[in-house]
């Protein structure tokens, strides 16, 4: 017994001893190579693992799973996952979670287009209406070319397209060629004049390198992008089902709000997949940021690299870069360019310094995340400090609105958001533009420049028609609701008494008008509901149709009291009625809320 406890010790020393050595090793490599380097933000690399794990420690109430990787063209230097892909069963995040990529997957479409360009088989410059079946884009209001600078750039004048993006049915398009000619957004800006993100026209890409290709997108991408880098847990298909497993893992993952609380079914396939459908472990998230770093990974030649990383956009009048060929430059103590990604239950970020050789990836299984995937990635990159890139001292004002929105159909409404800049609050890189002189579109006035997007000057009489529609509307629906209660009482009050109501006009109108105001508030609540629900379209666009029959109930009954009642002097009130009756009816006009989107019902 003495000597098998004498081997035993001996054997456990031996291994003590290896462990030390290779920790000795390892702190070696690190020391000499890595550990007194410093990344873009000035913390060494050695100390970037305790600032991290600091950092999260001061979220750990709110976290839910979080992977991040930070490397340089040659090297991992830090690779840590923390919380769990699902808190009720305690499953930890490790190498084998995987989450999904969201806008990210946009880096694939680029990626793709620019081996294609290297290729000779695409040209940048070129109208994409040579790529496309005939007659493919019929939503087009400017005759100046369309390019695939202008889908990268994301300023092709796309208007932001809300229903269907994410469906429940895996088989709801036949491919993505239908899913993009059954929701075509409306051209509301010239090419060239404004960016406004558009998942749309990303998608229009992928169904051009399919067309050159001759192969599905997500084939495409498994073959010259996925297989080369040994991405063996990857899964772009609009249903997953080019990797199995991918599918599986997904299957099993969690999903939860900022706060930290579950989201239940949070699983959707994106109908225009190549904006955002890809889902892998962080492993091969980190393989495919490496890969931008490196020279010929994805390319043939290294100038088609060098090409990919030059700047295809500008901050405004200056010249500091706004996008790289698809890949946005992201304010932080340096340039950084990559893309982020949001999806019903997941967040990511790639990021990459070129100058410097670095790259950082995060991903979390909480929708909207920013405490990871902005604020953590600062102790890489640095914090961003306008003095030092702004060179612009005077501050745009006036009323502005999101490019990204909607201005002709019936989410129109969906663009009721107004706002100023605080220069306080604001930490985004600011330019201001004029108008092209030698341009006709008349609706772009000064903009704001933003990473990822624009925000437009709105003109004085055109927010003051706005604002004062939306205010007198509220005022006739809170009016109509204490007209309808009031109405009620007295109804109770007279059943009560057994009294006899009034069935002269315009008693019973009265009540009938102030009903169709709550109903239309009513129609309008459920399109949001089914919207924010990612419900499909076939599902609640026909409720736009009966918000214009019901505004053509309203304008019959307008005439009758105008025309055919003749009310006197004397009837104030029911003109008070009749006025937000009639402003009722100028909003459904204005903001389009009686037009079907035929495109989504079918």
């Amino acid at each position: 017994m003495k000597r098998k406890n004498k081997i035993l010790c001996l054997a456990m020393s031996v291994i003590m001893m290896l462990s030390m050595l290779l920790h000795e090793m390892t702190v070696y490599a690190v020391g000499n190579d890595v550990s007194n380097q410093t990344l873009p933000s000035g913390v060494k690399k050695g100390e970037l693992e305790q600032q991290i794990d600091d950092f999260v420690s001061g979220h750990m109430d709110t976290t839910a799973g979080m992977a991040v990787a930070v490397f340089d063209d040659s090297d991992t230097f830090l690779k840590k996952y923390y919380g769990y892909t699902d808190k009720e069963n305690a499953i930890f995040t490790d190498k084998d979670s995987v989450f999904e990529w969201g806008s990210a997957t946009k880096l694939l479409v680029w990626v793709s287009v620019m081996q294609l360009y290297e290729q000779g088989k695409l040209n940048l410059d070129e109208d994409i209406r040579v790529y496309l079946p005939e007659g493919f884009l019929h939503n087009l209001s400017y005759n100046t070319p369309l390019t695939i600078l202008n889908l990268m750039n994301h300023n092709a004048g796309f208007q932001e397209s809300y229903v269907d993006l994410m469906v429940t049915e895996a088989d709801y398009f036949k491919n993505l060629e239908e899913a993009l000619q059954k929701h075509e957004p409306a051209q509301i800006y010239e090419p060239n004049t404004v960016t406004a993100y558009s998942n749309w026209g990303v998608a229009l890409a992928g169904l051009i390198v399919e067309r050159v290709s001759g192969m599905s997108f997500s084939a495409y991408v498994n073959e010259n992008i996925f297989a080369p880098l040994h991405m063996e847990h990857s899964a772009v298909a609009m249903d997953l089902s080019d990797n199995e497993w991918v599918r599986q893992k997904r299957s099993e993952l969690q999903c939860y709000t900022i706060e930290g609380k579950l989201i239940p079914n949070c699983f959707y396939y994106i109908s225009l997949y190549p904006a955002g459908m890809c889902t892998s472990t962080l492993d091969d998230f980190e393989r495919f940021a490496a890969a931008l770093l490196r020279k010929e990974a994805l390319f043939a030649h290294g100038e088609t690299w060098e090409e990919f990383f030059s700047p295809t956009s500008y901050f405004g009048t200056s010249n500091i870069p706004l996008n790289c060929h698809g890949m946005w430059v992201v304010p932080f103590g340096v340039p950084a360019v990559g893309h982020g990604g949001n999806t019903a239950g997941c967040s990511c970020y790639l990021l990459l310094d070129k100058e410097d050789e670095t790259g950082a990836v995060v991903m979390t299984n909480q929708s909207g995340e920013t405490t990871y995937n902005k604020d953590m990635m600062e102790l890489v990159f640095g914090k961003y400090e306008r003095s030092k890139y702004t060179q612009q001292n005077e501050i745009p004002t006036g009323i502005y609105r999101a490019a990204r929105t909607v201005r002709r159909g019936p989410f129109k409404i969906m663009s009721l958001s107004f706002g100023t800049l605080d220069e306080e609050e604001d930490e985004l890189w600011i330019w201001t533009k004029l108008p092209d002189e030698n341009s006709d579109n008349s609706s772009v006035q000064d903009k704001i420049v933003y990473s990822y997007g624009d925000w437009v000057k709105i003109p004085m009489p055109t927010f003051v028609i706005e604002a004062t529609l939306v205010i007198l509307w509220i005022i006739g629906v809170i009016f109509s609701a204490i007209f309808l209660i009031i109405q009620f009482i007295m109804y109770v009050i007279r059943k009560i008494k057994r009294v006899k109501p009034d069935k002269r006009y315009p008693g019973k109108l009265r009540v009938i008008a102030s009903l169709l105001q709550l109903a239309i508030i009513g129609c309008i609540s459920a399109i949001v509901i089914n919207v924010s629900s990612f419900s499909m379209g076939y599902t609640y666009m026909w409720i736009f149709a009966v918000i214009g029959i019901i505004a053509l109930i309203m304008c019959a009954i307008c005439v009758y009291s105008v025309f055919v009642v003749r009310l006197g002097g004397k009837k104030v009130f029911d003109y008070i009625i009749l006025g937000f009756m009639a402003v009722t009816v100028a909003n459904v006009l204005y903001w389009n809320l009686y037009v079907i989107d035929i495109h989504s019902m079918f």
